[in-house]
């Protein structure tokens, strides 16, 4: 079984590539952490929270960075890409009852890679703002981590 971080600014690729490691047997998901970039943070975290909602995800979800670790911020994608929703503008219901885990991401990335030495994979599939401030804080996790797959 691999434990899997999944690191994402769900819009339409990402939510899809969370169903695919939600369905798959031999993962298991034991965190989601949002990002900016497919959509504002308020909107990717929302995403996020929708799909643990619809599919019955079991991880947490963790809000994460709004803004680049360096630089300017930069505009989102949604609209022009992946719609106003971010996910293709399907209609979202109003109500979510999944919450935010209190913990900020990059946090939640430390928590799970100590409490779970050597075996948890971290697919960062967005900005990589979360893992560097969960390496900033946090530089030993480097050596606890099994495996970083990156999307870039």
């Amino acid at each position: 079984m691999h434990k899997v971080i999944f690191d994402t600014d769900p819009g339409v690729d990402d939510a899809m590539a969370l169903l695919f490691l939600h369905a798959a047997p031999d993962v298991e998901l034991i965190g989601i952490t949002t990002t900016f970039g497919n959509g504002t943070i308020e909107t990717t975290t929302r995403n996020a929270l929708y799909l643990k909602d619809r599919f019955g995800f079991a991880a947490p979800v963790a809000r994460g960075a709004d803004r680049p670790y360096h630089g300017k911020a930069v505009t989102p994608a949604t609209a022009r890409v992946h719609g106003h929703t971010g996910l293709g503008d399907t209609a979202l219901p109003e109500r979510i009852t999944a919450t935010v885990d209190p913990r900020p991401a990059h946090q939640l990335i430390i928590d799970l890679i100590r409490a779970n030495p050597h075996a948890v994979t971290l697919i960062a599939v967005g900005r990589m703002t979360n893992l560097a401030l969960a390496l900033e804080a946090a530089p030993d996790i480097a050596e606890l981590v099994k495996d970083v797959v990156v999307m870039g």
